[in-house]
């Protein structure tokens, strides 16, 4: 039997409780596989967003996939489950068991989208080794604004052609797997200065200036066969004067739909983030969202304002209250079944719900990892003829507050999750490698910079900037760059700032200060930091 005729049996025979329950992709807080399991048989609902907070092995990984789809598998809607991930490079899940390269900005530096497309293909395989089905990457988004808190090193750059061709490369590289892409977040979150995790942004751009400023990279990722598009909560006032992109009909079926010709399927990013709770119910807004057009709704912060939300009653209340509005007409039944029945077939389709044999070597994906790192390394300033430092000796210091590292792996397990900063990293890289450094702690430093304490103002000091994009927070800047303006006034030019960052901080710095040595990364991962430490480490060229 096809699977479409399969499908169209199936819908009449089940309740409108079976139906909407595979509307919805959730996630659970710690390793509460029952209430998981829970979800799948009684709630009937269709995936789950999975963070290292539910499983933070490879092993334990794969026993949770396996019974989550086994009880999928028992339902008489037996289509698989979406088990979908944040693997996306700067964000990531089981940091430690896989390879992440050195995120999307860095892969836009190297340019070279073989590259691209082998990285994305390496987190795809690495995931279906543990049976998670579904990336929520690539991030597709355009860094229009370099002040943007939450896109950042997630995009691979700031011009749309440049950042459609990797984000093309990228999902090229996962469909190579059998695994789903998701690009995110349409129609745009590269041009905000607000992170929608905290509240609700606004663009005003039209639609013209959106296709030509915003939405190549999602054209380029419908044309290489992208099987979802997450939604962004981002009020568009020129498109869409009553509701945000996620509840906008305008926006998700007139020109997502219509105009563009997606023909996969549309997730809500998280319902939970501040940007819709902050503005509408958790049932309302799910109305909303199916109303425009939205084919699966997601609530993946589960407990998103600390370990005691209520995460369970809202879910409840969220899928009971789609229920409800069916039963009274707010929504069709016609509707609701058009959308199961393209939902089952996507899935029926496309999902793989088996964890493959075909696991990315570690080596390999390490070697893409290095490759990438290396090539993304750029030195911007070198007017002393500092870089690289070779056997010399120097001075290293962070411009990062130690107590600014405490949120990089998130209670929720979403967002960088690097137990390890990136600074560590390249110390430990620096030990290894027999260099001849001081270190000097960020106290002690402190000292110096008070004047309570001298050094060898010949001698060069390396000073480490980073950044990560942390959902709901802001990794500190201005005190970094207060610290490197003080430190060159006492360096003069034998000051080297290191960025394990993006370079958007390089205009404001210059600003405030002479910089003769800026060597960046665009990245604060693990891969970057040893191979900048290493790169700092070379003897100068002699011709």
């Amino acid at each position: 039997m096809s699977y479409l005729k399969k499908i169209e049996q199936l819908i009449p025979t089940l309740t409108i409780e079976e139906k909407v329950g595979q509307l919805f992709v959730l996630a659970f807080a710690g390793q509460d596989n029952e209430y998981a399991l829970d979800l799948v048989k009684n709630m009937h609902v269709g995936g789950f967003y999975l963070t290292d907070d539910n499983a933070n092995t490879l092993k334990e990984a794969n026993i949770l996939s396996a019974q989550l789809q086994k009880q999928a598998a028992l339902r008489a809607c037996d289509a698989p489950l979406l088990l979908a991930v944040d693997q996306e490079g700067a964000w990531g899940i089981l940091t430690t068991e896989t390879d992440l390269g050195p995120g999307n900005l860095a892969l836009g530096v190297a340019n070279d989208a073989n590259l691209t497309a082998n990285m994305y293909q390496i987190f795809a395989e690495q995931m279906q080794a543990i049976g998670y089905n579904t990336l929520l990457s690539p991030c597709a988004d355009v860094n229009s604004n370099p002040n943007n808190p939450i896109i950042g090193q997630r995009a691979f750059g700031e011009k749309p052609s440049h950042v459609a061709q990797h984000v093309a490369a990228a999902v090229q590289g996962i469909n190579r797997t059998g695994n789903i892409a998701c690009a995110k977040h349409f129609p745009g979150h590269g041009d905000t200065a607000t992170d929608s995790h905290r509240s609700l942004p606004e663009v005003t751009k039209n639609t013209s200036q959106l296709l030509s400023e915003d939405l190549p990279p999602f054209i380029a990722a419908i044309n290489n066969d992208v099987g979802i598009i997450m939604t962004a909560h981002i009020n568009y006032p020129e498109i869409d004067a009553q509701y945000p992109a996620t509840l906008s009909r305008k926006i998700l079926t007139e020109l997502l739909k219509d105009e563009l010709g997606f023909t996969g399927l549309i997730i809500t990013d998280s319902m939970n983030m501040w940007a819709m709770r902050k503005n509408y119910s958790p049932s309302e807004a799910a109305i909303l969202a199916l109303k425009a057009g939205a084919h699966l709704i997601m609530l993946s912060e589960e407990h998103y304002e600390n370990e005691t939300t209520p995460y369970k009653q809202i879910q409840q209340e969220t899928i009971n209250g789609v229920i409800e509005a069916v039963h009274s007409g707010e929504l069709s039944l016609a509707q609701i079944d058009q959308t199961l029945k393209h939902v089952l077939c996507f899935k029926y389709q496309k999902v793989n719900n088996k964890p493959s044999t075909n696991k990315s070597p570690v080596d390999t994906g390490n070697k893409v990892a290095k490759e990438a790192a290396q090539q993304a390394i750029s030195v911007l300033k070198n007017n002393e003829g500092l870089w690289p430092l070779g056997q010399s000796e120097f001075y290293f210091t962070c411009a990062v507050n130690p107590a600014s590292y405490e949120n990089l792996v998130n209670s929720r397990g979403i967002g960088p999750n690097d137990a390890v900063p990136a600074s560590q990293v390249f110390y430990q890289q620096l030990q290894q490698s027999n260099a001849k450094v001081t270190y000097l702690p960020y106290e002690e430093f402190s000292q110096v910079l008070a004047g309570n304490k001298t050094l060898d103002i010949e001698r060069p000091l390396v000073i480490l900037t980073e950044d990560y994009p942390l959902p709901g927070e802001t990794f500190p800047q201005q005190e970094q760059l207060q610290r490197i303006e003080q430190a060159q006034q006492l360096f003069t030019n034998k000051l080297m700032v290191l960025a394990l960052r993006s370079d958007y901080e390089l205009t404001e710095l210059s600003q405030k200060c002479a910089i003769n040595t800026y060597v960046c990364t665009y990245s604060s991962r693990s891969v970057s930091a040893r191979e900048l430490a290493k790169r700092l480490l070379e003897e100068k060229y002699t011709f």
